[in-house]
């Protein structure tokens, strides 16, 4: 693949840009010095107009065609390079695009970045690629009378109104120029009164982290005890206490961080800003972190889930400030550099701030589950992936290999070397490599002297090719062991990882196939066990017997076995092994009565014991067993549970018990179907985005075909559910057995718009999504037919695989195993 660095070499840009968010237009002066070494200089500009180029003050020829834009006969050496560009701000949540939010009856809109991966390139001309990092001094300017906010990576510098001397406002009145670069005619609201911000430098950082959000905002600044100023922000139609809790996180984050990693957060200031619309959870961009709302938002009566899920996403960002913004790959294949680091020290960092989070008991039930699973098929990626064009970078960005399957990798080796000796080495690693670019192998290097096995070794196993082994020990203990690579749409084929030494807990990224005895051995003094060793019997049998290696009917007497359970984290895998029962029961049969009178059986008494209310001293475990047993009752469909859930329900929400309000939305619809409009109304009226998401979801679980049609609808109205929100739409509706086969038709007929308005990443996740759900032969005639002619699309062609074997790995297990299954659940219900 083409790098244009190999042209040039930037060392710093001057970005003058001015930016009129009514007339959605972006353009300046760019001027990037730095060192030509080629005959030709190439620089990324997507869906710019390139206007002048004048290279060391003399104006020379060009050539732009969309994306690129190439100089030719430069001469060797240093040189200044001015660039004069207009274009379009984007609407689809990439490069510099719009957002918009109501408040007090009025729309409010907002400019904002998202660079990452390679849409810097879409905002101004630049060299695109992480490697080619560069200081940048940016100014931005607005049209006369705003008053909006604007923020960017680093301080403010200086603030004036009046003319735009460098003539960047010219690119948006292009026919006005006069001659000459600079100086020229510009639009009137930039000529006289225009609000110009400049920024101090940055520093040396890649073209994807640079970021700027323009718009009307609230916020709170506070410090922390490392002199950090952070301030968080939100749109004005959020409670501004709902940052207070984000403030917080990110305060102790880089405290933590400061005192591991050796080197102290390299800025004056963070900011963090929670945007209406957002296509990635979030974006670490240095010194101004970027969030969806619902990643960064928790009002002071947030549910136990909101705060864990907003502590981990600050951490995560925080962590990147580090490992991604100060230290950055080379080039996107490593990317699990970034993302795997971050998605390990996430927990740590959390555990550290709030340790009666338990939090890595949902690292282990969720991030390292959702590994097992997605590393068990054919086709998946590996970590370390390679990237061949600029299409597949985009792919890369698989939630559970690159993060959840590479944090779990991480966790293995800071386990392996403990966590002193590890930092130790990551000091040394920052130390020598900061404000620089690296590869894989610099870690490992970094980390060798402190580690008793060799980390590049084990780690090269793991991280360069896709799969993890399936362990059956010799002479009844691990000491020593057989190994081969494990799959779920396949017979286990051969292969072999350096693994120093096999545990029972959840470190390592493998499986045991223990013998029934052992697996009877263990499940005998299940309570004897550490909560890790319990994760690891469920986790690995649930694997196996999808694998089809043990019986899936044994999971029928094994769920059964944990009814009296306390521990949250247990039946969170009681669920899942409820879950795999689920695809061998056809939808309102007979057999799903008696599966459903099954799952009754099983939670009824605990759930009784616990209460569906909330007490005021609940601990954290029993918050998540609640949740983990009134998920699942409600799955059994309890009628006399329904009702009383039902008459709890308040039309202000705040007046609900905010940790069951799910539960209680999600009887009344089921009791009450009509309910749907107001739903659906407090959606549309409603800021708060938990808040938002709980009505949505429930709304998606009514059963009557009329209201049902009603929130189907949502699918085609953007303007209700923004586009960041739709595959959460999708998703929910597609779950409801009712809505099934029409959400898959609407996915069919507007793939075109779904392509237009969603962000790269999100598209692949509509087939993984199905690919994950399906289980029917209908449903995956339909995959096959549709997507079957887009297998060559670098953006899906992994997805499109791992679905189709997904789904028929599924079919087959069905067939295989349906009748035993139902024999065995139609016996326990006879009991």
């Amino acid at each position: 693949m083409e790098r244009f660095l190999d042209y040039f070499v930037p060392e710093k840009y001057v970005l003058n840009l001015a930016i009129d968010k009514n007339k959605k237009t972006i353009g300046g002066e760019i001027v990037v010095i730095g060192k030509i070494s080629n005959e030709i200089v190439k620089f990324h500009a997507v869906n710019l107009e390139i206007t002048d180029v004048f290279v060391d003050g003399k104006e020379v020829q060009y050539k732009a065609d969309g994306k690129t834009l190439e100089i030719k006969d430069v001469s060797l050496g240093n040189a200044e390079i001015r660039i004069f560009y207009h274009g379009k701000l984007n609407e689809n949540m990439q490069g510099a695009y719009l957002s918009t939010y109501e408040y007090n009856g009025k729309t409010e809109t907002i400019v904002a970045t998202q660079f990452e991966s390679h849409y810097a390139r879409e905002a101004f001309p630049c060299i695109d690629e992480p490697a080619a990092k560069a200081v940048f001094e940016l100014s931005i300017a607005v049209p006369k009378g705003s008053n909006d906010a604007i923020l960017a990576n680093t301080p403010e510098a200086k603030v004036r109104f009046g003319a735009l001397r460098s003539a960047a406002a010219r690119e948006l009145a292009p026919a006005a120029r006069g001659d000459g670069p600079a100086g020229r005619g510009a639009e009137p609201n930039f000529c006289s009164g225009a609000k110009v911000v400049s920024f101090e430098p940055t520093p040396r950082m890649s073209t994807y982290l640079l970021a700027w959000v323009i718009g009307k905002f609230h916020g709170r600044t506070v410090n922390n005890k490392h002199g950090v100023e952070i301030t968080t922000y939100c749109a004005l139609n959020q409670d501004v206490e709902s940052v207070d809790f984000a403030n917080e996180i990110a305060a102790r984050a880089l405290e933590f961080y400061d005192d591991n990693f050796g080197l102290p957060y390299p800025l004056k200031k963070l900011d963090q800003v929670a945007l209406p619309d957002f296509e990635a959870g979030a974006m670490e961009n240095w010194g101004l972190v970027t969030y969806r709302e619902s990643m960064m938002l928790a009002s002071p009566n947030a549910t136990l889930g909101t705060k864990k899920s907003v502590a981990l996403t600050v951490s995560h960002e925080l962590s990147h400030q580090w490992f991604g913004d100060l230290v950055t790959m080379k080039w996107w294949d490593d990317l699990w550099l970034n993302e795997s680091f971050a998605s390990v020290m996430e927990y740590y960092a959390t555990d550290y701030i709030h340790p009666e989070y338990k939090i890595f008991e949902a690292f282990f039930t969720s991030d390292a589950y959702a590994a097992l699973l997605r590393d068990a098929y054919k086709g998946v990626q590996s970590v370390h992936q390679e990237v061949k064009s600029p299409e597949e970078i985009a792919t890369l960005f698989d939630g559970a290999i690159v993060y959840a399957k590479g944090a779990r990798l991480m966790l293995m080796l800071i386990r392996l070397t403990g966590w002193e000796e590890f930092c130790k080495g990551i000091r040394d690693y920052f130390k020598k490599f900061q404000y620089r670019n690296t590869v894989g192998d610099d870690l490992w290097d970094a980390l060798k002297p402190y580690a008793e096995f060799d980390p590049k070794r084990l780690m090269h196993a793991f991280i360069d090719k896709p799969g993890y082994p399936v362990i059956t020990n010799e002479e009844g203990n691990f000491e020593k062991f057989n190994q081969q690579r494990f799959l779920l749409d396949g017979p286990c084929e051969k292969g072999e990882w350096p693994i120093p030494r096999v545990t029972e807990d959840m470190s390592g990224h493998y499986v045991l196939n223990l013998t029934e005895t052992e697996f009877a051995e263990r499940l005998e003094k299940f309570d004897k066990l550490g909560l890790e060793e319990k994760l690891r019997l469920l986790i690995d049998r649930d694997l196996i017997t999808k694998a089809g290696i043990q019986s899936a009917a044994s999971l029928v007497p094994l769920a059964m076995h944990f009814k009296d359970d306390n521990q949250a984290a247990v039946w969170n895998k009681v669920a899942g092994l409820i879950s795999n029962l689920v695809v061998y029961v056809d939808d309102e049969s007979e057999e799903e009565k008696m599966l459903k009178k099954y799952v009754l059986k099983l939670v009824d008494r605990k759930l009784d014991e616990v209460g569906m209310k909330t007490g005021e001293n609940d601990s954290e475990n029993t918050i998540r067993l609640r949740a983990n047993l009134m998920a699942l009752d409600y799955y059994a469909e309890d009628k006399k549970r329904f009702k009383e859930l039902a008459n709890w329900y308040q039309e202000d929400y705040k007046k609900m018990d905010t940790e069951i309000r799910d539960n209680i939305l999600s009887a009344k619809i089921y009791l009450k179907s009509e309910i749907v409009d107001e739903y659906l109304e407090k959606y549309q009226t409603v800021a708060d985005p938990d808040v938002k998401f709980d009505y949505l979801a429930a709304a998606t679980l009514v059963r009557d075909q009329k209201e049902l049609n009603k929130v189907m609808k949502l699918l085609d109205d953007t303007e209700v559910v923004k586009p960041q929100d739709q595959l959460h739409l999708f998703v929910g509706l597609y779950r409801n057995p009712k809505a099934r086969m029409k959400v898959f038709d609407w996915m069919i007929n507007n793939w075109e718009t779904i392509k237009k308005t969603g962000g790269e990443k999100t598209l692949s996740d509509y087939p993984m999504v199905i690919g994950r759900l399906a289980r029917t032969g209908e449903e995956f005639g339909k995959f096959c037919e549709f997507f079957e002619p887009m297998k060559d699309d670098p953006t899906l062609m992994r997805a499109i695989e791992i679905g189709k074997n997904e789904i028929k790995a599924r079919l087959e297990l069905i067939k295989k195993n349906q009748k035993e299954v139902v024999d065995q659940i139609c016996r326990f219900c006879d009991r």
